[in-house]
């Protein structure tokens, strides 16, 4: 357990911790959804496959084994996004909009969500829908060039960032459930968010895969901002391109009817806190994240 313990990173043993603490929920809280204990045999087989993973391809930075060793938690990101539907209601049986809506009345004195719909012509919504739809890309092509041009260090430092970003996020769906506007203010919004492509896009999308729930935070600005900084820190040029995209990601949480503006705010806060727990800003940043001096040496042998 001691070797095992040393040959993984803090990446892996979040991963493994979050699938194992999802689990447990399952078998104590979870035994109304009827595929409980499917979803917990998943969960144990995943983590397994990881802690083997870990052993035999603890090195392995090339080819599709190093892709898999490095970017497995980005693979995942679906299922634990799609199975919070059954955990939505674990701790509190109802949702916590009028929370939000009396607090955000309370500072602006009116619905932002409401008050911007005249406001709202296609060719605004295409713009903001646009920068909300660059969300699903984001981290390949960022993470992607990053392990092409064998930057493992910054690839891992990335993928932990937003997995950090997501399971706050998560915690926060479950803790604090909120439908957000396009239900809550359902009746309010007369006809859907005009445009030509990306709205109806973006809008088939969250009809297909979005879980009734997940709402605070906003996960998809928390994960944006972190993808957005590693962007800046290893590909300067490539992270001022991505930064309209992410500005209009930000902004099109509420303008799509999606998310509160404080959905958005609280957003923002999640992935300055990834950030900082993961090290970003420290000039030791990811130290943990790094091949030992041993390791280092190994390599510099099998080369």
């Amino acid at each position: 357990m001691r070797e095992l313990w040393r040959r993984s990173t803090p990446l892996d043993r979040l991963t493994v911790g979050y699938l194992i603490a999802f689990a447990i929920g399952l078998a104590l809280l979870g035994r109304e959804s009827p595929s409980w204990r499917f979803l917990v045999a998943t969960h144990l087989a995943l983590s397994a496959m990881i802690v083997g993973m870990v052993w035999f391809w603890q090195d392995r930075r090339t080819g599709l084994a190093g892709l898999v060793r490095h970017f497995y938690p980005a693979m995942l990101y679906l299922l634990f996004y799609g199975e919070l539907g059954t955990a939505i209601h674990w701790i509190v049986p109802g949702f916590l909009d009028q929370h939000i809506v009396d607090f955000e009345r309370a500072i602006f004195g009116f619905d932002l969500n409401i008050w911007i719909i005249p406001a709202q012509p296609a060719w605004v919504n295409e713009i903001m829908m646009v920068g909300y739809f660059s969300y699903y890309p984001l981290i390949p092509i960022v993470a992607l060039p990053l392990f092409i041009r064998q930057r493992i260090e910054d690839l891992r430092g990335l993928i932990y960032g937003t997995t950090v970003a997501f399971v706050i996020s998560y915690i926060g769906f479950v803790v604090f459930p909120v439908e957000g506007p396009r239900y809550f203010f359902a009746n309010q919004f007369s006809e859907p968010l005009s445009g030509w492509a990306f709205v109806p896009l973006v809008r088939y999308i969250i009809d297909q895969g979005s879980i009734h729930g997940g709402c605070m935070p906003s996960s998809h600005v928390a994960v944006a901002l972190v993808v957005l900084f590693w962007a800046r820190r290893t590909m300067p040029l490539f992270g001022r391109v991505l930064t309209p995209f992410v500005f209009f990601l930000v902004l099109g949480t509420a303008w799509g009817r999606f998310h509160y503006v404080t959905d958005t705010f609280v957003g923002i806060i999640v992935g300055i806190a990834a950030l900082y727990l993961t090290g970003f800003w420290s000039k030791s940043a990811s130290r943990e994240l790094r091949p030992t001096l041993s390791e280092q040496g190994a390599l510099r042998e099998r080369v």
